[in-house]
C-alpha cells in the first residue's frame, strides 16, 4: 500500500498506546501523514486496503484495493488509521501487532511505562 513509505497501511512506530489487550491495540497516531484515513483488513490471505490521504496514489478500485498475499500466517489482521486514531489487531499476534497490555495509557506488559509508542514497548 502506498499510504506509508514501507508499503504498510499504518506505521506502528508512530502509535502511542492508549489501550491494548493481547493482540488488539488502540492509540494515538502521531505521524505527519495524519490527515485522512488508511487501513488494511485481512482474512487469511485475502486483504482489502483503503487509502484516503492527500497526495497518495490511487488504488485499483478508486480508493480501495482487494489483494491476495501469502507473506504471513495471520488468520485475521486489521490496521486502521483515521486522522489521529489508530487501531491494530491480529490473530495470532505478529511483529506488527505484538502482545501488549495497556490501560489508560499505562503499559504494563511487556514493559512498564506511560504513553509509550508500540516500538518502545517492544524494546527489551
Amino acid at each position: 500500500m502506498v499510504c506509508c513509505g514501507d508499503g504498510d497501511a499504518v506505521d506502528e512506530d508512530k502509535i502511542i498506546l492508549c489501550c491494548a489487550i493481547c493482540c488488539a491495540h488502540c492509540g494515538i497516531y502521531t505521524g505527519c501523514d495524519c490527515p485522512g484515513c488508511s487501513g488494511k483488513i485481512g482474512l487469511c490471505c485475502l486483504n482489502c486496503e483503503v487509502c484516503l490521504k492527500p497526495g497518495s496514489e490511487c488504488l485499483p478500485c478508486i480508493c480501495c484495493g482487494p489483494d491476495c498475499e501469502f507473506d504471513g500466517c495471520a488468520l485475521v489482521k486489521i490496521q486502521l488509521q483515521a486522522f489521529c486514531l489508530a487501531i491494530t489487531a491480529a490473530l495470532p499476534c505478529d511483529e506488527e501487532v505484538p502482545p501488549l497490555v495497556t490501560i489508560a495509557g499505562l503499559t504494563v506488559y511487556p514493559k512498564c511505562g506511560c504513553c509509550m509508542p508500540i516500538k518502545e514497548a517492544m524494546q527489551r
